[in-house]
């Protein structure tokens, strides 16, 4: 079977479709010169691959790209063609080194590998190295001496396991499969309403099985919790599959072939239509109890209810899957994982604080890209909890005229629940009428606006994300009365005056300094008689170290405002950089109703606690006029 191939129609198709909006299929076939057939068959394929980043549509012969993420189709795309460079990139070098190690019958030689990849020895040597490296992590190892021969040394389970997460695409792009077998697939997943992202991961499961059959490499022992999913429902999926394949192809599928064939299934990302396939799932009561656990501990920690409402189902199904994936060493790629990281702050947060509960009582490790998509629930659950009750109405004050106006306008309507009444002028010298009553009124205007109103000023070249951050926070600010200060539009900086900033004793540890700077707060009469011993107490259930940076003590308060108190340990020439630099406290009033300040506050100290540059240039800050200059003048800091 010639993986390795020069023809690469994968790449052709999908260049046609990025190219042209809609391609008829006949003529994509007599370009590449193959038969529609075949193409129909690699669309199916290429939607495979593609994972349910993207999709390839099919109507009336017409096929037509969609994208429902650029990032992750992106990363898949690249792989694809990268396919039409051969042997130009170690990727693919590395690809074929372990292709062809992994059904050698005897030793290969390190010059054999270079001769057929047309490289020299040093840079086979060096794709070796990288090889090695890549595959240590699934327990393989490349064994043997140059002059003697190499072998790929490992358990089949995990060399599956490798192709499945790593080489897929430069080995089993073009993979014969046959027509019959496809039918087979796509029966299945027609009965059990599987998506492109329920089903992908099982696809390319099942091509590597079959290759590795046909080619004599059986799976010879499993774990103890691998043979218990011969007694899982999934099972009866699996077994009704294989006696069709048998049938079809007289390839024996034995037992621990059919339970590997579970893997994906029990694995499988979480499915938009679950109906199909919920009877041969069997989720018991832990797995909500441990979401609730979780939802708990956030609000323990920090203060938060997060409300799931309908998604409590989706919710549950997620989490089961995924510690599935977990339990079964599957790994699945989030290629936005960092994205959400920065967009979605204290979803991450809460993602961190999901990942200790899960991995204490399932005995599991959350990796990264898991906490990716655990993330994106808890950003979605604290969007879609924070409700308007009312219109607000804002007035735009744009002096560059009626298009910048317009764009401001549609930006801020996106922010809202309700839509607000926006009133505009263009007047450089604007006054509020006498007959208006605004919420804030946002300006391009430098001059200052006489006026109680909260002020928002954004460039006329703005950012988006920036001037959201700045409404949401002056919104909230105008709920609690608390002043907005010009130049000022974050939560964060409204909340810290002159009476609770603190310079550290560098002398004192970090509890230290919290009790001094917490007692303080009392004294003044911003914290109630015994709210340290009740700081105090938390620290001792979980420290409150946020990051290696920032710690950040909080809890309740019978005060009725929220309280907030900045602490900054200065740099000394004995400083070797290590242990906590920032001390934020908080007192969360127990009467609070609304969660979704809390939510912008700590979105403002995570802005802060994700910026080791930022972190460092305040411990050069003397004085609480220095920092509001500071921040005055780095105004995209809060997000």
């Amino acid at each position: 079977m010639k993986l390795f191939s020069e023809e690469n129609r994968m790449a052709m198709i999908l260049r046609s479709l990025e190219n042209q909006r809609i391609c008829d299929v006949e003529k994509i076939a007599e370009r590449i010169n193959v038969s529609s057939k075949t193409i129909r068959n690699d669309v199916k394929e290429l939607n495979c691959l593609m994972g349910g980043y993207a999709v390839i549509s099919n109507k009336k012969s017409d096929y037509k790209l969609i994208v429902f993420n650029q990032t992750g189709y992106e990363e898949i795309r690249d792989r694809i063609y990268q396919q039409e460079e051969y042997f130009n990139s170690p990727q693919t070098r590395m690809a074929y080194i372990f292709w062809q190690l992994m059904d050698a019958k005897h030793p290969y030689l390190i010059d054999d590998l270079a001769e057929e990849m047309k490289v020299g020895r040093t840079t086979t040597n060096s794709d070796l190295k990288k090889l090695r490296e890549s595959i240590r992590k699934y327990d393989l190892d490349i064994v043997g001496r140059a002059n003697t021969g190499l072998t790929l040394d490992g358990d089949e389970l995990n060399i599956r396991f490798y192709l499945l997460e790593n080489v897929y695409e430069q080995i089993y792009l073009n993979f014969p499969l046959g027509a019959k077998l496809r039918r087979v697939l796509y029966k299945m997943q027609e009965e059990y309403s599987l998506d492109a992202l329920g089903f992908g991961l099982f696809y390319r499961s099942f091509v590597i099985m079959i290759d590795r059959l046909q080619n004599k490499h059986y799976i010879k022992e499993l774990g103890e919790k691998y043979l218990r999913l011969e007694g899982n429902p999934i099972y009866k999926i699996v077994y009704k599959l294989s006696l069709d394949i048998e049938n079809l192809t007289g390839i024996l599928v034995p037992k621990y072939e059919k339970i590997y064939l579970c893997l994906p299934l029990v694995g499988m990302r979480t499915p938009a239509n679950i109906k199909g396939i919920e009877n041969y799932i069997t989720i018991s009561e832990d797995a909500a109890d441990l979401i609730i656990e979780i939802l708990n501990r956030i609000k323990d920690e920090l203060g938060v209810d997060v409300i799931v409402n309908e998604l409590f189902d989706d919710f549950v199904y997620h989490v089961f899957f995924m510690i599935n994936r977990l339990n079964y060493g599957i790994h699945i790629r989030n290629e936005i994982v960092d994205d959400i990281k920065d967009e979605y702050s204290l979803a991450y947060k809460m993602a961190q604080i999901a990942k200790e509960v899960i991995e204490k009582t399932c005995e599991i490790q959350v990796s990264k890209d898991e906490m990716g998509f655990l993330a994106a629930y808890f950003g979605v659950f604290l969007i879609e909890q924070t409700k308007e009750q009312r219109p607000c109405k804002i007035a735009i004050v744009c002096g560059s005229g009626k298009i910048i106006g317009r764009l401001i306008a549609n930006q801020v309507k996106n922010i809202f629940e309700i839509e607000p009444i926006v009133k505009y002028y263009y007047d450089e010298h604007f006054k509020v009428p006498d007959d208006e009553r605004f919420d804030f009124i946002i300006t391009t205007n430098k001059s200052k606006i006489q006026t109680s109103i909260p002020v928002i000023y954004t460039d006329e070249v703005f950012d988006k994300q920036l001037l959201k951050s700045k409404i949401l926070s002056v919104k909230y600010l105008k709920e609690m009365n608390i002043p907005v200060r010009q130049g000022l539009d974050s939560l964060f900086l409204n909340m810290i005056d002159e009476d609770r900033f603190y310079i550290l004793d560098s002398e004192l540890s970090y509890e230290e300094n919290m009790i001094v700077m917490s007692d303080d707060m009392v004294e003044k009469g911003y914290l109630d008689q015994d709210f340290t011993n009740r700081l105090l107490k938390r620290e001792e259930e979980s420290t409150m170290i946020f990051d290696e940076n920032i710690a950040f003590p909080h809890t309740t308060t019978t005060k009725q405002n929220l309280c907030l108190g900045l602490g900054i340990y200065k740099k000394t020439e004995n400083s070797n950089g290590e242990g906590v630099k920032l001390i934020i406290i908080l007192g969360i009033p127990e009467s609070l109703q609304d969660d979704s300040i809390l939510v912008q506050l700590y979105d403002d100290v995570l802005s802060i606690a994700n910026r080791p540059d930022v972190v460092e240039k305040l411990r050069d800050i003397d004085s609480y006029r220095d920092l509001l200059i500071y921040f005055s003048e780095e105004n995209n800091i809060f997000r």
